[in-house]
C-alpha cells in the first residue's frame, strides 16, 4: 500500500523514499550540524529511515519525500511530529549541493500546499541552528516562514556545550480551495 503520494513541482518532483535512495540518504546525513543529527548515516541507518518513513505515513505521524530531479534524488523533504488533529507539523529539508536553492524553494512550498490540501495542516515549522545553516535558513525565508523564537541553549553539543535553536513558522490563515 502507498501512504506517500508523488507531488510535481516545477523541475522536479516529491516521491516516497525507496531502497535505491540508501546511498544518497547516507550523503545527506554525513552534515553533523543539522539540528538533531547525532550520528554519521550508515547503510543500516539509510535502511531503516526508509522503512520508517513508510511507518510514519502510515500513521500520519510524519512523512519523508525524495526531492528528485532529472531522475535523481537530490534531497529530503520530512515532517515530524505531525500532529494531524492540531493541524500542525515539524519538517525539515535536507539537500546535496547539485540541488539548487530555487528547486528547494519550489519543493518545499510544493509540500506545504499537498498537505495543506491533503490533510490541512495549517502550521508548519522549522528548527534550525543559528550558524552553519544559513543556506536553508534562507530557502526557508524564501518559502515564506518568519523566524518566531529563538530557544536558548536548546540542543546539547557536547556534555558542556550547548546551542540555540531558531524556530521558523509558516500559519496558513487562508481556506483551501473547496473548503467550508
Amino acid at each position: 500500500m502507498k501512504f506517500v503520494a508523488n507531488v510535481d513541482f516545477s523541475g522536479g518532483k516529491l516521491r516516497p523514499l525507496d531502497k535505491s535512495d540508501v546511498d544518497t540518504i547516507i550523503k545527506l546525513y554525513q552534515k553533523q550540524t543539522l539540528a538533531g543529527q547525532s550520528e554519521a548515516a550508515s547503510k543500516e541507518h539509510a535502511e531503516r529511515l526508509i522503512e520508517l518513513s513508510v511507518q510514519m505515513a502510515a500513521t500520519q505521524r510524519g512523512l519523508m519525500w525524495a526531492i528528485e530531479v532529472d531522475g535523481q534524488m537530490a534531497g529530503m523533504l520530512s515532517l515530524y511530529d505531525w500532529q494531524p488533529t492540531s493541524l500542525k507539523t515539524l519538517m525539515r529539508l535536507d539537500a546535496l549541493p547539485n540541488l539548487d536553492q530555487q528547486k528547494q524553494v519550489d519543493a518545499l512550498r510544493s509540500g506545504v500546499d499537498y498537505l495543506a490540501h491533503k490533510y490541512h495542516l495549517r502550521n508548519f515549522s522549522f528548527q534550525c541552528l543559528p550558524e552553519g545553516e544559513e543556506a536553508i535558513i534562507d530557502v526557508i525565508k524564501l518559502a515564506g516562514f518568519e523566524q518566531s523564537a529563538r530557544l536558548r541553549d536548546f540542543r546539547r553539543t557536547s556534555q558542556t556545550e550547548f546551542s540555540d535553536i531558531l524556530v521558523f513558522n509558516m500559519i496558513l490563515t487562508e481556506s483551501v480551495e473547496g473548503e467550508q
